[in-house]
Order: structure tokens, then C-alpha cells, then sequence
């Protein structure tokens, strides 16, 4: 009774006040209850990715595979393998293009920007110039010809298997092909579009990429 009379002589804007104070309390406990189960559902992907990945996608395996059962030659390129061998590399690279986008998505709505949801795979020159990018937009057949193109079969194998942890620690990752000192990195971006503009040629590059190119095929 001593506490209702109390409440009926509050102010206006002390009862506004305590509203909005309750209102907040509301929502920032809503906030983590939602941070929460994100992170929960996030772990939960991670741990059955990786335990996945170990068991049937491992990229060390189907390396040691290609090189000594299906390979034909040391073009390191998708096109010179044997069937079985391109089979095996098909269902692998399938499994890490559902997956990878997947995770970037859930683990965005735990990081600092929900926005940054878009996963870019690229291949680099030895200049950091953009030759090749890859994401969720990309088929396989447009994959494939670049593997084929850039003579980065093993390395972009390798580089997959190694990808969701580094997704998962938030950290930067580059993998250097040695054979033609052609670079593997990746980019999380709010726009696909947008986020590689560092890594384009300009005009002057473009033209010189295209002059290596002649004097290589001749």
C-alpha cells in the first residue's frame, strides 16, 4: 500500500523516466538472449563443418590422391585429371561452395558488422592484382576455367581446407601457388562488387598483363 502511494506521487517526467529505463533494460536483454543463441547456433555449424571436413573433404587427402593416382601431368590444373579424379575434386569444391558462404553468414550476426556477410575468394598475381574472383554468385564451371587458367588445382584445394578456420579466428589468410608465385586470399564484404576495388589493375596494368600473356602463349 506504502509503495502504491508512493508510485501515485511520482512526477510525470519520473514515471516517463522509468518507463523508458524498464524499455531499455527490455531490449538489452533481448539483445544478448539473441547474441546468444546466434553464438550457440554458429558454434554448433563450426564443430559439424570441421568434424566434417577432417572425415570426408580433406583437402591433404585428395591432394595425395590427385598427385599419385589421377593426375596426368604436372599442369596442376582440373582438365588433366582422370575421371575419378575430377569426380572426387567436383564433390569436394561443391561441398565448400554450399558451406563457406554459409558460415561467413552465420558468423556475421555475432561479429562487430552484421553487414559484412559476403565471402570473396581471390586469385592474385604476384603484384596483388586481382586475376580471378570467386563468390556464392560463381558456378563451378567458371571456377573450374580458373583453376585451369591459373594452374591452381592443389593450391586452391589446400586452401579450402585450411579456409573455415581462419573464417572462424576472424583472421587474414594467403596462400602463395611457388609455381607461378600466383596468390590465394579471401575477403569478407557488405558488397561483393565493391569490396575488391584495391585489388583491380588500372589501364597501364591491364595492358602489360596482356603483352605477358602474348609473349607467353608464343
Amino acid at each position: 500500500m506504502f509503495n502504491n502511494f508512493i508510485f501515485l506521487n511520482l512526477g510525470l517526467t519520473q514515471i516517463i523516466i522509468i518507463a523508458v529505463i524498464a524499455i531499455l533494460i527490455f531490449i538489452l536483454l533481448g539483445i544478448i538472449i539473441t547474441r546468444r543463441k546466434y553464438r550457440a547456433r554458429y558454434r554448433r555449424f563450426y564443430r559439424r563443418v570441421d568434424k566434417t571436413i577432417t572425415k570426408k573433404y580433406n583437402g591433404n587427402m585428395l591432394i595425395e590422391n590427385l598427385i599419385n593416382k589421377y593426375s596426368t601431368d604436372n599442369s596442376n590444373t582440373y582438365k588433366t585429371l582422370k575421371r575419378k579424379g575430377k569426380n572426387l575434386t567436383k564433390s569436394y569444391l561443391e561441398y565448400y561452395k554450399k558451406v563457406l558462404p554459409e558460415q561467413v553468414l552465420l558468423r556475421s550476426f555475432i561479429s562487430s558488422d552484421r553487414n559484412k556477410s559476403e565471402l570473396v575468394i581471390m586469385i592474385l598475381d604476384e603484384n596483388q592484382i586481382l586475376l580471378y574472383q570467386w563468390d556464392k554468385s560463381k558456378t563451378l564451371k567458371s571456377l573450374l576455367k580458373a583453376i585451369n587458367k591459373y594452374q591452381m588445382l592443389t593450391p586452391y584445394i589446400a586452401y579450402l581446407y585450411e579456409l573455415p578456420r581462419y573464417i572462424d579466428e576472424n583472421k587474414p589468410y594467403q596462400l602463395i601457388n611457388h609455381d607461378n608465385d600466383n596468390i590465394l586470399a579471401y575477403e569478407i564484404a557488405k558488397n561483393t562488387k565493391k569490396a575488391l576495388k584495391k585489388y583491380k589493375p588500372t589501364r597501364k596494368e591491364k595492358k602489360a598483363r596482356k603483352i605477358k600473356e602474348k609473349s607467353k602463349k608464343k
